[in-house]
């Protein structure tokens, strides 16, 4: 890749991007060869936070099933158990705007259902809310990776490809996420021609 260092860092975030959203491309052998080790280090980043993320939340919510309810429970917005609705006075002080009265009913209403949905899952209420606590750091600890991974590969798509299909496929291997298979010559310039894929 004998080219400016801008154009050099182009064409390689274009190749990754281009492996992980296709799972596999055809490049140059020397093209392969040189990617192959930058993706196989962001999967493994991500990997390790989102290993990092279970671990947090499994030291404050010992079951499995729970943690994993609660996580997706707190990736659906910011709540707290303690979350009341404040009177138009106090919304005035905070600078929001002032409240019908369906409007009030309306975010009453939300906040005793998602009261409860935690509750279903973990019904003590102190337990609840270190447990809610808990998930919403460890989706803090998952986005440190997240920002990491984009700032070698600025294609939020593409990161969020490598969360949701990679990390669970590769959580258990060690490494060696690609395989590059020589394919010939090319004709013109008898350029080495490979296939670098995602096992």
């Amino acid at each position: 890749m004998s080219m400016p260092e801008p154009r050099r860092r182009s064409a390689r975030r274009n190749l990754m991007a281009g492996l992980i959203r296709y799972d596999r491309i055809q490049t140059t052998e020397a093209r392969a060869n040189a990617i192959r080790g930058e993706v196989e280090q962001l999967i493994t980043t991500a990997v390790k936070g989102q290993q990092a993320a279970q671990a947090y939340l499994r030291s404050v919510v010992s079951d499995e099933e729970k943690a994993t309810q609660v996580l997706a429970f707190a990736r659906r917005g910011r709540f707290s158990l303690r979350k009341k609705v404040g009177s138009n006075e106090e919304r005035a002080t905070q600078l929001k705007a002032p409240l019908t009265d369906k409007g009030r009913k309306f975010l009453e209403d939300k906040n005793k259902a998602r009261r409860e949905e935690l509750l279903r899952i973990i019904s003590n209420e102190a337990e609840a809310e270190r447990a809610l606590e808990a998930a919403y750091q460890a989706m803090v600890i998952e986005l440190h990776s997240r920002r990491t991974i984009l700032k070698s590969l600025p294609d939020e798509l593409v990161v969020k490809k490598i969360f949701d299909e990679l990390v669970p496929r590769y959580i258990g291997r060690p490494g060696g996420y690609t395989r590059i298979t020589k394919l010939g010559r090319r004709k013109g310039d008898a350029s080495e021609i490979a296939q670098i894929a995602l096992v």
